[in-house]
């Protein structure tokens, strides 16, 4: 038997398509000239927002955009809104209407209230446009009065950082194997609630620098570190005040120590004089005669005030201020380095108190004598019996 012919396909010509015009990329370039301007644009307002959204409502940036951003690293999508359907929120005003005062006193189901409303006319679609904002907006109410915020999974938390940590311990291990590069790394909680003790990779080696050059061992600055993180610069002390007395000696006692650097930093290679803190005459006191001057002092208008005058709210800003070296001392420039310009100082001498009769003749203060008791009256009411 023969093989059957094999088809052949008719030869056909080419369809050419109309030629491009020649400035077609330059025209398509212009066109898209602002394009990559446009997109860091929205990149830039999606950075300062997640900084503001994370300062407003106290989250850290990286929970914010773990919460904005979703799927794996090589799929990330943007958070998806989640819009309030009408009839949900009709459903919700319709249920909360009917239950109020039900005629045996027991309140409607879910199926009973949905076939009301569906056999309602007008229909809840067709109703005025304020009637359904009306809805809209206690169903939002409501919903953000009844939400939660997700349970957190303490326990997986530790076994993700717990696994994540011994992956990089074992890489660095292998680093020095391969290259001897010498590494150090610290890992502690972000918070109180996290059960995690805290975590040290270093060598010997590394442990004595520690020693020798910080006068500390690894678990000890781990622990500072610790402390730091979670109460923040005041968890390094450790006799912080109990009562309002005592955070007020603490605020006098540490500008006052304070003080007594900056006045040795200005005075450096000298005997610095001794300076006390006098908060009535700042400028005459402090400012002009040492140039050094307190930044930061936000507290009772900006006039400068002893801490035990101040409101304990002050009191307690002024502290964490001096903890966190918000509020410290400086050195204020020399003349001829160009900032007196910027920042002039000008001391305002308090006038001394004049009398009111100043300029005035006035009348002399009368002497008045001593009343001298007369002798022969006290002799004679003595009572004598010489008669």
């Amino acid at each position: 038997m023969g093989t059957a012919p094999r088809r052949r396909r008719p030869q056909t010509a080419p369809k050419r398509r109309a030629r491009l015009p020649i400035d077609r990329r330059r025209l398509q370039k212009k066109a898209r000239i602002g394009l990559h301007a446009a997109l860091d644009d929205v990149a830039d307002h999606v950075q300062k927002r997640v900084s503001e959204i994370s300062k407003e409502f106290g989250r850290s940036k990286a929970w914010v955009r773990a919460h904005l951003y979703g799927g794996s690293k090589s799929a990330r999508f943007m958070r998806r809104v989640k819009k309030i359907r009408l009839y949900d929120a009709y459903v919700h005003w319709k249920s909360k209407e009917m239950n109020k005062d039900p005629p045996d006193g027991v309140p409607y189901k879910l199926a009973e209230i949905k076939a009301k409303i569906q056999r309602e006319r007008p229909n809840y679609k067709v109703r005025p446009v304020a009637d359904q904002q009306v809805w809209l907006d206690a169903y939002k109410a409501h919903k953000e009065a009844t939400a939660r915020d997700k349970r957190v999974n303490r326990k997986g938390e530790q076994q993700d950082a717990t696994s994540s940590l011994k992956g990089v311990s074992n890489d660095l291990d292998t680093l020095k194997a391969r290259t001897g590069v010498v590494s150090m790394v610290i890992a502690v909680r972000p918070e109180v609630l996290f059960t995690m003790e805290p975590w040290v990779h270093c060598d010997n080696n590394t442990e004595k620098f520690c020693n020798v050059a910080l006068g500390k061992t690894p678990d000890q600055i781990a622990r500072l570190l610790e402390m730091w993180t979670v109460h923040g610069p005041s968890g390094l002390i450790s006799d912080a005040p109990k009562n309002a007395d005592e955070m007020k000696s603490a605020c006098r006692r540490l500008i006052s120590s304070k003080l007594d650097d900056i006045i040795a930093l200005r005075y450096k290679g000298g005997v610095p004089p001794t300076v006390k803190m006098n908060y009535d005459s700042y400028d005459d006191a402090i400012l002009v005669p040492h140039r050094v001057r307190l930044l930061g002092w936000t507290f009772n208008g900006g006039k400068f005030k002893n801490p035990g005058k101040l409101a304990m709210v002050e009191v307690r800003a002024l502290y964490n201020g001096l903890i966190d070296q918000s509020v410290r001392w400086e050195l204020v420039p020399e003349p001829g380095e160009g900032e007196d310009d910027v920042i002039p100082i000008t001391t305002e001498k308090r006038s001394r108190k004049t009398r009111s009769d100043k300029n005035k003749k006035r009348k002399p203060r009368p002497v008045v004598q001593p009343v001298v008791p007369d002798s022969s009256e006290s002799g004679s009411g003595s009572g004598s019996d010489s008669d």
